[in-house]
């Protein structure tokens, strides 16, 4: 059985050996993303508290996470560009899907997934941002109907590519 669901304590082992592999996947690409130690256990054990992360459960096993958060994404209140909505959204943070399940529509599989949770809240889109060099994610993100809408800045002071996915 192939599917999606909230991730609990019990997923983190597993959730942490795909985020490893996507740390490394992105270091041989010489993307300059999650090179620091993020996503690190604890940022995932927040997630999973406040009720934002998710797991794709693929015979009894965890093959990739992702974040969803409701509500205001500060770092989107300023955009070098223009979003398309001004109303309620979704984002989608901390995509990993292990290496050995690329290339499956897991990550597209997601952005339906969030699209259903986002329209059940009252949510008009989803918005996402990757680092600029992160091809294979920006290529994942376009093929899934989301609109470049221009640059936004980390808190870090990094800057990523952003887009939105109207619903």
């Amino acid at each position: 059985m192939h599917m999606w669901t909230h991730a609990d304590e019990t997923h983190l082992n597993d959730m942490m050996i795909c985020v490893r592999q996507a740390q490394e996947y992105l270091k041989s690409q010489g993307v300059n993303q999650w090179q620091n130690g993020y996503p690190a256990e604890n940022d995932l054990q927040k997630d999973i508290r406040n009720g934002y992360s998710y797991v794709y459960i693929e015979e009894g096993e965890v093959v990739a996470l992702a974040t969803l958060v409701e509500g205001i994404e500060p770092t989107y209140n300023t955009i070098e560009g223009k979003w398309i909505t001004d109303g309620p959204y979704v984002t989608i943070h901390r995509i990993a899907i292990r290496n050995d399940k690329k290339g499956r529509g897991i990550g597209g599989s997601f952005v339906d997934y969030a699209a259903v949770l986002a329209t059940q809240t009252g949510c008009k889109s989803i918005r996402i941002d990757t680092h600029c060099e992160n091809i294979s994610m920006q290529r994942m993100i376009q093929k899934n109907g989301f609109t470049y809408c221009g640059i936004i800045t980390l808190l870090s002071g990094d800057l990523r590519n952003a887009y939105e996915k109207v619903l």
